[in-house]
């Protein structure tokens, strides 16, 4: 990932071909943190109603700015 950086246009203005179309990388990287972060919320959940306090939960500032909906399984 590292090599791959160092190479690339860090502006994100080139396009991807993804699976949902073609968008900019920067939307890219985006849906990738949102994506992660709303299915790390639903790890954190599923640990917590077996009695498993995670180590690290996200909190609301780690959220601040990313379009995942209020609630976890929405």
């Amino acid at each position: 990932m590292a090599a791959w950086w160092a190479q690339t246009d860090q502006s994100l203005g080139f396009t991807a071909r993804t699976y949902y179309g073609d968008k900019s990388m920067h939307e890219v990287f985006e849906r990738t943190a949102w994506h992660s972060a709303q299915h790390t919320r639903q790890l954190a959940l599923m640990l917590e109603s077996h009695g498993i306090a995670p180590d690290h939960p996200l909190t609301t500032a780690d959220l601040a700015g990313l379009p995942v909906p209020d609630d976890v399984w929405g």
